[in-house]
Protein backbone atom coordinates (compact mmCIF):
# COMPACT_ATOMS: atom_id res chain seq x y z
CA UNK A 1 0.00 0.00 0.00
CA UNK A 2 1.49 3.33 -1.06
CA UNK A 3 1.94 6.09 1.47
CA UNK A 4 0.18 9.27 0.38
CA UNK A 5 2.56 12.08 -0.45
CA UNK A 6 2.45 15.02 1.95
CA UNK A 7 0.60 18.09 0.79
CA UNK A 8 2.91 20.98 0.04
CA UNK A 9 2.12 24.22 1.86
CA UNK A 10 1.58 26.00 -1.46
CA UNK A 11 -0.91 23.30 -2.53
CA UNK A 12 -2.74 23.53 0.78
CA UNK A 13 -2.87 27.31 0.45
CA UNK A 14 -4.21 27.05 -3.11
CA UNK A 15 -6.87 24.58 -1.97
CA UNK A 16 -7.83 26.88 0.92
CA UNK A 17 -8.02 29.85 -1.47
CA UNK A 18 -10.26 27.86 -3.82
CA UNK A 19 -12.47 26.85 -0.90
CA UNK A 20 -12.66 30.46 0.27
CA UNK A 21 -13.56 31.73 -3.21
CA UNK A 22 -16.26 29.09 -3.53
CA UNK A 23 -17.66 29.92 -0.09
CA UNK A 24 -17.74 33.63 -0.96
CA UNK A 25 -19.60 32.96 -4.21
CA UNK A 26 -22.12 30.76 -2.40
CA UNK A 27 -22.58 33.36 0.33
CA UNK A 28 -23.14 36.17 -2.18
CA UNK A 29 -25.60 34.02 -4.16
CA UNK A 30 -27.50 33.34 -0.93
CA UNK A 31 -27.58 37.04 -0.05
CA UNK A 32 -29.03 37.88 -3.46
CA UNK A 33 -31.56 35.05 -3.20
CA UNK A 34 -32.78 36.13 0.23
CA UNK A 35 -33.12 39.75 -0.91
CA UNK A 36 -35.14 38.62 -3.93
CA UNK A 37 -37.29 36.33 -1.80
CA UNK A 38 -38.07 39.12 0.67
CA UNK A 39 -38.69 41.64 -2.10
CA UNK A 40 -41.14 39.27 -3.82
CA UNK A 41 -43.14 38.36 -0.71
CA UNK A 42 -46.53 39.63 -1.87
CA UNK A 43 -46.07 38.29 -5.40
CA UNK A 44 -45.13 34.83 -4.12
CA UNK A 45 -48.02 34.72 -1.67
CA UNK A 46 -50.48 35.77 -4.41
CA UNK A 47 -49.00 33.17 -6.74
CA UNK A 48 -49.52 30.51 -4.08
CA UNK A 49 -53.08 31.70 -3.62
CA UNK A 50 -53.66 31.10 -7.34
CA UNK A 51 -53.01 27.41 -6.66
CA UNK A 52 -56.03 27.26 -4.40
CA UNK A 53 -54.45 28.02 -1.02
CA UNK A 54 -56.01 30.50 1.35
CA UNK A 55 -54.06 33.64 2.22
CA UNK A 56 -53.11 32.20 5.61
CA UNK A 57 -51.91 28.93 4.06
CA UNK A 58 -49.95 30.75 1.36
CA UNK A 59 -48.34 33.08 3.90
CA UNK A 60 -47.42 30.14 6.14
CA UNK A 61 -45.87 28.34 3.17
CA UNK A 62 -43.89 31.46 2.23
CA UNK A 63 -42.76 31.91 5.84
CA UNK A 64 -41.56 28.28 6.02
CA UNK A 65 -39.67 28.72 2.76
CA UNK A 66 -38.05 31.93 4.02
CA UNK A 67 -37.10 30.28 7.32
CA UNK A 68 -35.50 27.36 5.48
CA UNK A 69 -33.55 29.67 3.17
CA UNK A 70 -32.34 31.69 6.15
CA UNK A 71 -31.23 28.48 7.88
CA UNK A 72 -29.32 27.39 4.79
CA UNK A 73 -27.77 30.84 4.49
CA UNK A 74 -26.65 30.64 8.11
CA UNK A 75 -24.86 27.38 7.30
CA UNK A 76 -23.20 29.11 4.36
CA UNK A 77 -22.14 31.95 6.65
CA UNK A 78 -20.48 29.43 8.99
CA UNK A 79 -18.75 27.73 6.05
CA UNK A 80 -17.44 31.10 4.84
CA UNK A 81 -16.17 31.95 8.30
CA UNK A 82 -14.38 28.60 8.53
CA UNK A 83 -12.83 29.03 5.07
CA UNK A 84 -11.57 32.51 6.01
CA UNK A 85 -10.03 31.22 9.25
CA UNK A 86 -8.41 28.27 7.48
CA UNK A 87 -6.93 30.48 4.78
CA UNK A 88 -5.65 32.98 7.34
CA UNK A 89 -4.10 30.21 9.44
CA UNK A 90 -2.33 28.70 6.43
CA UNK A 91 -1.03 32.12 5.34
CA UNK A 92 0.31 32.77 8.83
CA UNK A 93 1.92 29.32 8.97
CA UNK A 94 3.62 29.78 5.61
CA UNK A 95 4.88 33.23 6.63
CA UNK A 96 6.22 31.79 9.87
CA UNK A 97 7.96 28.96 8.01
CA UNK A 98 9.53 31.45 5.58
CA UNK A 99 10.76 33.60 8.45
CA UNK A 100 12.34 30.58 10.11
CA UNK A 101 14.11 29.65 6.87
CA UNK A 102 15.35 33.20 6.41
CA UNK A 103 16.78 33.36 9.94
Amino acid sequence: MATPSPILPSDALRQAADRLASARRTFERGERGLRQLRRSRITIINSLRNTGLTYVQARAKYDRCLDEQQRLHQQTTHALSYAERLYGTLCAQINLDEQKKAA
